[in-house]
């Protein structure tokens, strides 16, 4: 049997009387560290976990090996493992023993959210975002943000530069640690410049940055509530008139503006082109969310899961060592999400000739002449076209003809 016991967030007063007797009682106690001021007051005698920290590569390393020699413990009799604060908050070792192991048995304990919201006064009903110092979090100046593991300067100083991208160097942000340990708890409040001065960061201490008055700049859904307010009744009689059909010229348009933007390298002007574009993204989400069809956050989900399953050489096991490598591996993965009929018939038709380089490249066709250089065949184009225009035929008809004639023989 595994007993997994919390110690609470550093003080023997919040301890219940059933994890007191469980810790003093126990003949084979294992905590992940002993960094925790309860494990001192209480003069606990048991092993800790500190040294797997030291030459794991990752969190998730430790937590496993941690997993692995408490179920090999539990085969010589109960072992007792005690982790900081509740066992349910911020504690992956008892998630993946639970996993493992779910006949484990849980005494909770107060974690060391209760103290800390209870110092800063900090009311969860009106919101409060709690992520990991050593995460690659965002931030939202707009909400109210609880930074966890922020032990040393140096994390302060990461935390610190993602901060930036969203807060004002002038933002007031709140150092707290040891929350709930009599005598030693600490409140420091400074602006975000001066987060890393701090001296006394350590194994207890957390970063509160609360939601900025200040903060003008709208979000992603802000943009979408400003387009559903324009769609209701009594919003905007242009928009509300539109349809995803009505609206394919006004997004070919911002492409084109996109892409001259970029040609003339203002990214000024590069910068308003996408959020009309963006707004062209969220208001056909909007039109397809009001007729059943999918939502923005549907679309994004899919984004994200598309390009996450295609970049398999970063998130998976393959490899690609070059660009080229990974265009391969790209098409390699889009042949398995879809068969090359479905992929053929997925090609847009709008562009004749887009639609001719496409089909050409998904079959892999090649010209056996060699190739000429871009302005050769930008040359040759233009003389097609002068010939095509003295002949009266259309260039867009005529070449989708023939690839039609070409996938019938294919």
């Amino acid at each position: 049997m595994i007993i997994v016991v919390g110690l609470g967030p550093g003080d023997t007063s919040y301890l219940s009387a059933e994890a007191k007797e469980v810790l003093e009682g126990a003949e084979r106690l294992f905590v992940r560290t002993f960094c925790h001021p309860t494990i001192e007051q209480m003069k606990l005698e048991a092993e800790s976990f500190d040294e797997l920290y030291e030459r794991a590569d990752s969190f998730d390393e430790v937590y496993e090996e941690i997993v692995e020699r408490l179920l090999a413990e539990e085969k010589k009799g109960e072992v007792v493992y005690a982790v900081p604060g509740s066992p349910f908050i911020a504690e992956r070792s008892v998630e993946m023993l639970l996993e493992r192991a779910p006949h484990t048995r849980v005494i909770s304990g107060v974690s060391f959210l209760e103290p800390l919201l209870h110092r800063l006064r900090i009311d969860v009903n009106k919101g409060l975002r709690i992520v990991d110092g050593l995460s690659e979090f965002t931030a939202d100046a707009k909400e109210a943000l609880l930074v966890l593991q922020v032990y040393s300067k140096d994390i302060a100083s990461q935390v610190k530069c993602k901060l930036a991208e969203s807060h004002d160097d002038e933002a007031d942000v709140f150092v707290i640690g040891h929350a709930g340990v009599a005598g030693k708890e600490y409140v420091h409040e400074r602006k975000l410049r001066e987060l890393d001065h701090v001296d006394d960061f350590d194994h207890l201490s957390s970063v509160y940055i609360p939601p900025s008055k200040a903060a003008e700049k709208a979000g992603l859904k802000e943009l979408e509530a400003l387009m559903e307010r324009l769609l209701s009744p009594g919003g905007c009689p242009w928009d509300r008139e539109q349809t995803h059909a009505s609206l394919k010229r006004y997004l070919i348009e911002e492409c084109y503006e996109v892409i001259d933007a970029i040609d003339r390298e203002d990214f000024a002007d590069l910068e308003d082109e996408l959020g009309d574009i963006l707004f062209q993204v969220v208001f056909h989400s909007a039109l397809a969310a009001r007729e059943g069809y999918f939502r923005l956050d549907d679309v994004i989900a899919g984004s994200y899961d598309k390009i996450y399953t295609r970049h398999s050489h970063v998130f998976g096991a393959d490899d690609a060592g070059d660009p080229e490598e990974v265009v391969d591996l790209w098409e390699k993965n889009k042949g398995q999400e879809k068969s090359l009929e479905e992929r053929l018939e997925r090609v847009p038709k709008v562009s004749p000739l887009h639609y001719a380089q496409k089909v050409m490249k998904l079959l892999q066709i090649k010209t056996e002449k060699t190739a000429r250089p871009e302005k050769d065949i930008g040359r040759a184009m233009i003389e097609i076209v002068l010939e095509a225009n003295q002949a009266g035929y259309s260039l867009d008809m005529m070449l989708m003809e023939e690839i039609k004639k070409f996938l019938k023989k294919v």
